[in-house]
Formats: C-alpha cells, structure tokens, sequence
C-alpha cells in the first residue's frame, strides 16, 4: 500500500472538521492512529468518533494554537496518551479576524492571521520538535495556499502569511534534515469548507452583490470552474490523500518542498 502509515501516530491541527477533517480520515484510512488538536472539543470529538469507526486509534487535545500554555498542554497530552507523535501537520489556519470580508485592511487582520498562520504554526511544530529529534524521526506537514504564489484571489495578508509558512517549512526542513525530520507543504487551490463558507456569509452580511440572494455555493463553484483547469473545486480528502503521502516512508527523500493541489490553477 502506498503512504503505508500503520504504526504511526499522526497529530492535525484544526483537524475537528473541514479540510483537517478530510486529513485526520486520510490519514486513519492509510493506517495511523490520529491526534485531534482543535479549539472546539465537541468538533474534536466528534472526528475522534469518524476516526474510530475505522478501527483506528483516536486522542483528542483542545489547543489553542495563539497560546503557548495551550500548545504545550495538548502536546504533552498527547505524548502521555499515545506515546509517540511521528506525523505533524500544521492545518490550523484563518482568512482574517472575525469579521473579516476580504475587502478593507484592518489591523486587527494582519495581526489575528499572522498569529495563526505563522507564529501558531511555528509554536505548535517547536513544541514537537525536541519530541521528533529525540526519537530521530518525524514527519511535518504544513498547510500553505496557492495564494503564497498566486495572490490574485485573497488579501495581501493571507496570501503573505501562507508564503511565510513555505518559508517557515524549508527553514525546518534544511535545520533538522541530518536527524531524518522531512518537512513539506501543500498549497490546496480552493475547498468548499467553513473556512469559505464564513468569509461568503460575511460577505453577504456586508451587501456584497455577488453573494447576497444567491446559493452561496453555487457562487463558488462557478468562480472555481472559471480559474481551475481541471473544472473543479479541490476537496478535503482530495489534500488528506497528499498530505498521507507526504507523511509516510515512500516520500522519505522528499523535504522542504511545497506541493500544489489546486486543479492546476498555478502553473509555477
């Protein structure tokens, strides 16, 4: 079987629902027993659930990942649960502060996205770090954009925080590469999550006319099909089926790339 991750235990941030669900499913499919790390405990549970009617493992942790003291509670519960992190990926993400429509530039956006997207994501991988060189093994994941690359579609603070975690991943990557840690990214093109179903409802809530009185998904779509080669949008389990890839032995000469799954909508 490739991406083989029988024996491992993988931990995902965000991994509660939408795109980090769709990886946490993979990812049990391919044999690892998973680590939900959410800020919702009813979200993380209810993936546990999913997570066990495969047969597989699951744990649960509720992590906060703009706060440290959480970060590193959730890790060490982990460890005592499961006894090993082998797979970390870095999912945990946000298009803006709530409130967000994409549309002005508020402070409060750059601040809130780069908290998450850049220094949560940092906080999370250094607090399993020592945990991965110890045992010399580990696998990292981290969840950038095509909008690193392709800025065309979002804010210039979303899009520069997802290019910082590209950065951020070849940092580790070149860093820990002697103690056999690889460290990859994907770059997912557009997903029909809560993550775009939030930013779509805000943008109603605001009067924008391109959403307001029409099926918000079918907005979507229609907009994905115009820039996506392949004519579709990407799916959950379409990043979940990379990402067990990326974290299994197949891929093991494979680090510090970033990996785009986004119907061939950039090129580069």
């Amino acid at each position: 079987m490739l991406a083989d991750l029988s024996g491992k235990v993988a931990l995902v941030t965000g991994g509660g629902q939408g795109l980090g669900l769709g990886i946490v499913m993979r990812m049990a499919e391919q044999g690892a027993d998973i680590a939900i790390a959410d800020l919702s405990e009813e979200n993380a549970e209810n993936a546990a659930e999913q997570v066990r009617a495969l047969a597989r493992t699951a744990f649960t942790a509720k992590m906060d990942v703009t706060d440290k003291a959480s970060i590193d509670a959730a890790v060490e519960k982990i460890l005592s649960e499961a006894g090993q992190i082998d797979i970390l990926v870095n999912n945990a993400g946000v298009a803006g502060a709530p409130g967000s429509t994409g549309v002005a530039f508020r402070d409060v956006d750059w601040e809130f996205t780069w908290q998450v997207n850049v220094k949560g994501l940092a906080d999370v991988t250094e607090a399993v770090l020592p945990h991965m060189r110890e045992r010399k093994y580990g696998k990292i994941v981290n969840i950038s954009s095509v909008a690193a690359k392709a800025a065309r579609y979002v804010t210039a603070y979303y899009a520069t925080t997802k290019m910082a975690v590209i950065a951020y991943t070849q940092a580790v990557a070149r860093e820990f590469a002697g103690e056999n840690i690889n460290s990859n990214a994907i770059a997912p093109g557009r997903i029909w999550t809560a993550f775009h179903q939030d930013w779509m409802a805000e943008r109603e809530k605001q009067g924008d006319t391109s959403v307001v009185g029409k099926d918000r998904y079918e907005v979507f779509e229609t907009a994905a099909k115009e820039v996506i080669p392949l004519g579709r949008p990407q799916t959950p389990s379409d990043i979940g089926a990379l990402a067990a890839f990326l974290a299994s032995d197949d891929a093991s000469n494979i680090t510090g790339q970033v990996i785009q799954c986004d119907g061939g909508q950039v090129m580069a």
